[in-house]
């Protein structure tokens, strides 16, 4: 079932004198709660990804209600919550079997989106993302665990326990991202693994793919994973 509406809870009537140095400031109201569903999966653990350098919350899980009816429990929710919600006509439907729904809290500046998946039993797989632009920092490379070529644009980070993951698009071929990595991981003292692309040193392990990409570009992920030593 969905959470009661986000309301400011009534409070003990104070005196006057308590009243005064509030007097015409509205309440903070609460921060907005998902709506509480029948789990019967979490599918993902939570995963902070920034994107542009804004964080964002991310989370999957499986439950019981259909897809259908989500759609308008969420838009509920949201609006309950005291959310800014786009007209209907902006809001996506269900359409091979998948939606999305998002509404802003403009005064906290979070955004909140829901990705609803029907699954063929009548269930639905939910990806409930958060994105925090009050945190939102200019994209750095200080904390990268590996260098970037240059020329490398759309950089994404993805942090989850016990790995990173860094991801972009860069104007080189498959061979040139090969050698500018062979080249800074081995001076950064990495160690070349046994399979193509993998390189290890003492309690970790980076994986690097890349692939064709958009305009001439390469599209290139790494994988630094933590190991047992």
């Amino acid at each position: 079932m969905l959470a009661s509406p986000v309301l400011a809870q009534p409070k003990p009537r104070a005196s006057a004198s308590a009243l005064a140095p509030d007097a015409g400031t509205p309440p903070e109201p609460p921060r907005f709660a998902w709506p509480k569903l029948q789990v019967l999966e979490h599918v993902e653990a939570n995963d902070i990804v920034e994107a542009g350098g804004v964080p964002v919350a991310l989370r999957a899980v499986h439950v019981k209600e259909s897809a259908r009816e989500l759609v308008q429990r969420f838009a509920d929710a949201f609006r309950d919550g005291g959310l800014y919600v786009p007209p209907g006509k902006d809001q996506p439907q269900l359409a091979n079997n998948a939606a999305m729904l998002t509404a802003v809290d403009p005064r906290r500046r979070i955004t909140y989106t829901v990705i609803l998946m029907a699954q063929p039993d009548g269930t639905t797989t939910l990806y409930l993302g958060e994105a925090n632009h009050a945190l939102a920092r200019a994209p750095g490379t200080e904390h990268d665990f590996a260098p970037m070529p240059p020329g490398a644009q759309g950089a994404l980070r993805v942090n989850a326990e016990g790995s990173r993951t860094l991801s972009f698009q860069v104007p080189l071929s498959g061979a040139q991202v090969q050698a500018f990595y062979d080249d800074a991981l081995l001076k950064a003292g990495w160690k070349r693994g046994d399979e193509a692309g993998v390189y290890t040193r003492t309690g970790a392990e980076l994986r690097l793919t890349h692939q064709a990409g958009d305009e001439g570009r390469r599209a290139v992920v790494l994988l630094y994973q933590s190991r047992a030593r």
